[in-house]
């Protein structure tokens, strides 16, 4: 697969993710985070079990590979995502997708000491930009709330952090199993996701249908929709594309989730982002460039 196929499913994944974390918003908002997450990663796991059982891609792997995308699941989907989800009901969808900006320098380091990825002049610069980011979107929530709300930003990064790490223990999978396909890492991953919630409240799921069975026709709609664009869609185009690539690079392309919300939510509430998200914006599209020409 060319360099371009793989960065091209990587924008494609972070569309979807970012579209869909808009509804993600609404429903954490609504309910809470560790709800939105169970229903996402229940439906994600239906959707991919149909795929396996469709194209019957089953690969038969080590215990090693197995209980590091069971771990994988369990950190990134399960306990990363439900700070994450925390994060977008407080901040919003655009400002904490922005905040992935992190794990471009996260993966990166994993890259060098455990794959032998190097990061370039342009690719460090990059990360730099992103970082600016950072503090621009909490001086202009300083400056829309009048507190810094670095309590919500914690949950962000510390949701980030461990959305890496599952990326990381995923990446080191398919090194131990080059013939891993897509659907078996996504069934095995949302079964680690699942057994952590039940590790976690064993009789939560059974409020969470009773939830979702109560809720208006459209909201179902909009609900199961945004959890198979969000989860079913891009993580497939997202694994397929973190197979073959860069690790850095790959999750800098993230870039395009925030852009692409900021889009959304203009349309949607009919006015244009402030200075300071433009500002914050222009350093994101920056490092994006610098990267791209790595």
């Amino acid at each position: 697969m060319n360099p371009i196929e793989v960065y091209t499913l990587a924008v494609g994944a972070n569309l979807a993710f970012s579209t869909a974390s808009m509804v993600f918003s609404h429903f954490a908002r609504k309910f809470n985070s560790m709800w939105m997450n169970q229903v996402k990663v229940a439906i994600a796991l239906i959707a991919f079990s149909i795929a396996l059982a469709t194209t019957s891609q089953w690969s038969s792997i080590s215990w090693t590979s197995t209980t590091l995308l069971l771990l994988s699941g369990f950190a990134g989907l399960c306990i990363g995502d439900i700070f994450l989800f925390r994060a977008f009901a407080a901040l919003g969808a655009g400002r904490t997708l922005v905040l992935y900006s992190f794990q471009p320098l996260l993966l990166g380091i994993y890259g060098f000491f455990f794959l032998g990825q190097f990061f370039t002049v342009n690719q460090t610069l990059a990360v730099v930009c992103m970082m600016i980011c950072i503090f621009i979107f909490m001086f202009e929530r300083n400056k829309l709330t009048g507190s810094w709300d670095l309590r919500n930003f914690f949950w962000a990064f510390l949701g980030i952090c461990l959305d890496a790490f599952g990326v990381m223990l995923t990446r080191s999978s398919y090194e131990l199993a080059p013939n891993l396909e897509t659907f078996q890492v996504n069934v095995i991953r949302c079964v680690g996701a699942i057994i952590g919630f039940i590790l976690i409240n064993p009789k939560s799921y059974i409020g969470v249908t009773k939830d979702v069975i109560a809720l208006p026709n459209r909201d179902k709609t909009m609900l199961i929709g945004s959890c198979i664009a969000g989860t079913f869609l891009s993580l497939t185009l997202y694994l397929a594309a973190l197979k073959y690539a860069h690790v850095g690079t790959l999750t800098a392309i993230s870039i395009t989730g925030p852009v692409w919300v900021a889009i959304l939510e203009s349309i949607y509430h009919r006015r244009l982002p402030n200075r300071l998200l433009m500002m914050a914006f222009a350093f994101f599209l920056t490092g994006f460039y610098l990267m791209a020409i790595a």
